[in-house]
């Protein structure tokens, strides 16, 4: 039998809403790491969906930009989404995530704000620093730094 062993566990995060609906979202917290140095905590969705990680448009202060839409403007398609929507991409954000530090690119696009997330952990370069496994039933995220 072919096995993977995890250092990481991460449980999700379980929410009901006003209507009683339950759901549960794979939480992590990452620090962006700003151009000065200051490391800034953002809680993210671990979405093995999105190509590239997203943030807000509205935490463009945090990545040292003087407005939202100053990148390279793109359009893409999102889960449950008809028409593409445009985002700006910023390549070089230095992110901490599971404790490395890595440079990558980051798109910003307007998301409504939630208090739980800042944004989508996407997989470009992310990902393939690292092993990953899902029990869904346990409602658990498994991490390997070092796969």
């Amino acid at each position: 039998m072919f096995t993977k062993e995890f250092e990481n566990s991460i449980q999700f995060y379980h929410i009901t809403d006003s209507t009683g609906n339950a759901s549960s979202l794979p939480l992590v917290n990452i620090n962006l790491i700003q151009p000065g140095g200051k490391k800034f905590p953002l809680s993210m969705i671990f979405d093995t969906g999105a190509s590239v990680t997203v943030l807000r448009d509205d935490l463009y202060l945090l990545l040292g930009l003087s407005s939202w839409d100053v990148g390279t403007l793109d359009q893409a398609a999102t889960a449950g989404g008809v028409d593409p929507v445009d985002f700006y991409r910023y390549d070089g954000i230095t992110l901490e995530v599971f404790g490395k530090v890595l440079s990558c690119p980051v798109n910003l696009m307007k998301i409504p704000p939630n208090p739980l997330y800042h944004g989508l952990l996407g997989r470009d370069t992310i990902f393939q620093e690292f092993g990953f496994g899902f029990w869904e039933r346990a409602q658990e995220l498994y991490v390997n730094p070092n796969p």
